[in-house]
This record gives structure tokens, C-alpha cells and sequence, in this order.
């Protein structure tokens, strides 16, 4: 059965059980009737990964907080004062988009330590699988707070479920500490689940790529200097792991470059061989969560109609909320196909045909969250977290100008339709020119911000090259003022 499709039974089980209808602060779940059974752990799983499509989080959340700050998006004019505060990089510790973030990011904290803590407890249950469902409750932790140390830094480190308000107050972690636990717990990740590919679910392949984010994110963040990453003492050493785990990755058995591009956003096709691991949706769900409607906020308002694309797929117009910007247009070659294919310009109304310019109020725009059967507003557009692409370039960056490196990186390029990248590239050339293609691949979906802050190019990039103006610090959100006021240890 999908995970989707259980999502009502897990969340019914738990608020049986005693969950608090007002998750207040984290997602109290009383233990005393539940974790007896296999189907608990089972339910406690998937209410685990639940909090991921949340509205507040990757269903559109985390997107605005990763995509504003960046070159890849702007704003219509009429957007919230919120949202702005990110796109012009200003962002207060007030901002109730950056509270939210914060909140769900500590959310699917507390539920995943729930599983780690209680289910291996549950006896009559097959080993393999509690082995399984841990395993994953790991690699949700560690993606939860790599998220959060990503966008704040030293924060509140819980390793146990909060299952009261006196337990809520919490005195910040070291950056140190928390990435120590993010890789301690995908190691565990690594040792517990399997490889089989599970409908919305990570395994072990997932974890893999995922260590090997952490460890280039590591890397990098100290061989450029980054704030924050002064404690890390073996740059070689993580990358060289990071080679390993994309390469256990990358070859592993199902995976692989998807030879069309819009494969790999067709909501049809969401088992291909480039899905690693992504936040799930299904346009058939009764609340938005379940269904997504972060296409919306990408799509143009055009006339209110529903208008085609060159090849025929046809788009219900959106919010016009995201505009893509055109630092990131204009920097793509002429003949790239993530451009082309993945950033159409033009649009049939009827039996008109309109371009859209970079700077239109309704401008191309991404079609990564498209979903051409969406019901109403109801889209089963997924969330990409790690794609096979994303593994493949830290897998270039970890090997740097080496010939491995090379035939990494001219893959993507391949593929894209452009010239191999120069050869003989120093190594932190070479590196400049994985993280500018990164650029290119990953765009709109939540890298971009992370890849600019671990290697010290804030600055460079978005304010040198770009114009934008950084008030406060480039590298890392305030901590919300509402947890300050909450927590007496902050």
C-alpha cells in the first residue's frame, strides 16, 4: 500500500493513542497504550514521515525559505511582507515563515525520535523489519537537523521524545554537535535499512547519498572558510567518504540518469531511475499535505485560463507567486536542456501563442511541479530531496579535477546538451564549476542557498555578481523569537 494511502490509519492509531490534537510544542504521543504491536511501529513510522508534505514544510515552506534567498526565484509584487523578507535577505527573527520552518523541522524531530525510542522495544515483531522502520526514523532525524543546522546553525539538540511542556526548554548545540549526530545517525541508518524502494520512503541507498551531502557539505564549509565550520579537521578525509557513499549510491541497482528530462518530473513516473528519495503527494488526499499545491505557486496567471505548452501539456494557471528570476535564466547556455525542456517561455491560449519574458509579470517558469491531471487545486507533484543527479555532482566534487571527476560532471553536461566543462581545471576551479552546475541541475528545488552557504559565496554570488543586498548574517537564520520566548535555555 502507498504511504500516502496510510497516512489516515497512522494518524487515526495515533490520536487514539493520545496524540495532542494542538501539537503543541513538538507532538506529545502518549506511549502507555501504544508501542505494543508491529502495526504501532508501522502507524508511528508513517506518522513520522508525514510532517514532511506539511504546507509549513517541504509542501512549500521549505522551498521559500531555501528558493527566495537565492537567484533562482522572486516575488509578484503583491506577496507577503514574510516572503519578501527572504527574497531580499532580510530576514528578522519575527518572520513567521522562518518560525514555522523552525517548528515542523522540530516536529519531525520529536516524531522520529519517538520510533527510535520505542520501537526497539516492540518483541513480536520480525527483526528485519524494526530493524527497517528504525533505520528510517534515523535517516529522518539526521535530514531534519541537517536542515535545521543548515539554515540556523547552533540549535537545540533532542535525541529523546518530548512528551511534555517541562521538557521543552533546551540550550543550543554546537554546529559540531549537531552534524556529529546528523552522520552518527546515517550510519545507523545505513547499517539498518535494506535497498528495496519503497513508495515515499528512504532506504539505504537514501542514506547514502544523503551522508554523502553531509560530508562534501563539511568539506567544503572548511576549505572555503565558511562561518561555522572551523571545527571540521579532515577535509580530505570527508570527501574522500563522500566519494565512497555517492558511489555506493550510484551504483546501486534501479538507479540512474533518466535520458528525458521531463521524465523525471512526470508525476506518472515517480519510481524512475532518478528518484533517490522524494517528499510524496497524491492529488487524491483530503487536506493539502496529503496533496500539494506548490505547482501553483510556480505556475503563471494566465488569463485565469488553462493554457498549453509546446508539446502539448496542458496548465491550469497558477498563483503566479514564484517568479523566476533572470540572474538564473540568462546564465544558462543558449542550447542547455534544462532550459529548453525544464523553463518554457511560451504558452497557447486558445489558438494564441504568447512569450513570456524574463522580466513579464507572468515569466518562464519551472515545470519541475507540474502535474497535468491536478484536481482543482490538488496536484500529486512530489518535492525532489535527492535526485540521482544531485549524488552524481557531489560525487564529481568529491573526486575534484581528477578523470572520475571529469566524466561525473560532462555526464550532466551530456545530457543537458552542452560542451564537456574545460579540462585542467585547478581543483577549487574545478569545484566552482560542480557547484555553478549544480546551479543549473538542482535549481527550484531547495540546494541552491545550502550550496552557496557551505562554500563562502554568498557574497560573491548573490551580492558581487548579482546586486542583491545581505542585511545580517549571510550564512544563518536568527532563531524565531517566539522559540526564544518559549524556551527560558535560549
Amino acid at each position: 500500500m502507498k504511504l500516502l494511502k496510510q497516512l489516515g490509519l497512522a494518524g487515526a492509531l495515533l490520536l487514539s493513542a493520545g496524540c495532542s490534537l494542538q501539537e503543541d510544542p513538538y507532538g506529545f504521543v502518549s506511549q502507555g497504550n501504544f508501542y505494543k504491536t508491529e502495526a504501532d511501529a508501522n502507524a508511528a513510522l508513517i506518522y513520522a514521515y508525514a510532517i514532511l508534505p506539511e504546507i509549513e514544510y517541504y509542501s512549500r515552506g521549505f522551498i521559500t525559505v531555501t528558493e527566495l534567498p537565492t537567484e533562482d526565484i522572486t516575488l509578484k509584487p503583491d506577496a507577503g511582507a514574510s516572503n519578501f523578507e527572504f527574497d531580499r535577505l532580510a530576514v528578522r527573527a519575527d518572520n513567521v515563515d522562518l518560525t514555522t520552518t523552525w517548528r515542523y523541522a522540530y516536529i519531525g524531530v520529536n516524531r522520529a525520535n519517538a520510533v527510535i525510542a520505542n520501537v526497539p522495544g516492540i518483541s513480536n515483531m520480525a527483526e528485519a523489519n524494526r530493524n527497517e522502520l528504525v533505520g528510517e526514523a534515523y535517516f529522518l532525524r539526521a535530514l531534519h537537523y541537517f536542515n535545521i543546522v543548515r539554515l540556523f546553525g547552533a540549535a537545540p539538540l533532542r535525541t529523546a521524545p518530548v512528551t511534555s511542556l517541562s521538557q521543552t526548554d533546551a540550550a543550543k548545540a554546537s554546529i559540531q554537535d549537531i552534524y556529529a549526530l546528523i552522520t552518527s545517525d546515517l550510519k545507523q541508518s545505513i547499517a539498518l535499512t535494506d535497498l528495496t524502494r519503497r513508495d515515499g520512503r528512504a532506504n539505504r541507498v537514501a542514506a547514502w547519498s544523503l551522508l554523502a551531502k553531509v560530508d562534501a557539505t563539511l568539506a567544503s564549509g572548511k576549505l572555503t572558510g565558511t562561518p561555522g565550520y572551523d571545527f571540521v579537521t579532515d577535509a580530505t578525509g570527508l570527501y574522500t567518504e563522500a566519494k565512497t557513499m555517492a558511489n555506493s549510491a550510484l551504483t546501486a541497482t534501479g538507479y540512474g540518469l533518466d535520458a528525458n528530462l521531463k521524465d523525471i518530473y512526470d508525476v506518472t513516473k515517480k519510481t524512475g531511475p532518478e528518484h533517490i528519495f522524494a517528499v510524496t503527494v497524491d492529488r487524491a488526499g483530503l487536506s493539502e499535505g496529503n496533496y500539494s499545491k506548490l505547482p501553483l505557486m510556480f505556475i503563471p496567471y494566465i488569463d485565469g485560463a488553462t493554457f498549453m505548452l509546446s508539446d502539448g501539456t496542458p496548465v491550469k494557471s497558477g498563483y503566479n507567486h514564484f517568479l523566476t528570476e533572470g540572474a538564473l535564466y540568462n546564465s544558462f547556455d543558449p542550447a542547455d536542456k534544462r532550459k529548453i525542456d525544464l523553463i518554457p517561455n511560451t504558452v497557447t491560449v486558445g489558438t494564441a501563442t504568447r512569450t513570456l519574458g524574463i522580466t513579464d509579470y507572468s515569466r518562464p517558469f519551472t515545470r519541475k511541479y507540474l502535474d497535468p491531471q491536478q484536481v482543482g487545486e490538488q496536484t500529486s507533484a512530489n518535492t525532489p530531496v535527492l535526485r540521482y543527479s544531485d549524488v552524481l555532482l557531489l560525487y564529481a566534487e568529491a573526486c575534484g579535477p581528477t578523470t572520475d571527476g571529469y566524466t561525473a560532471i560532462n555526464r550532466i553536461r551530456s545530457r543537458a546538451n552542452i560542451a564537456p566543462l574545460t579540462p585542467g581545471l585547478s581543483a577549487s576551479a574545478f569545484r566552482d564549476a560542480v557547484i555553478q552546475e549544480r546551479a543549473w541541475e538542482l535549481c527550484f528545488e531547495g540546494n541552491r542557498l545550502f550550496d552557496l552557504r557551505r562554500t563562502h559565496k554568498m557574497e560573491e554570488i548573490l551580492v558581487q555578481r548579482y546586486g542583491k543586498t545581505i542585511t545580517g548574517d549571510a550564512y544563518y537564520f536568527p532563531i524565531p523569537t517566539r522559540e526564544v520566548d518559549l524556551n527560558a535555555l535560549l
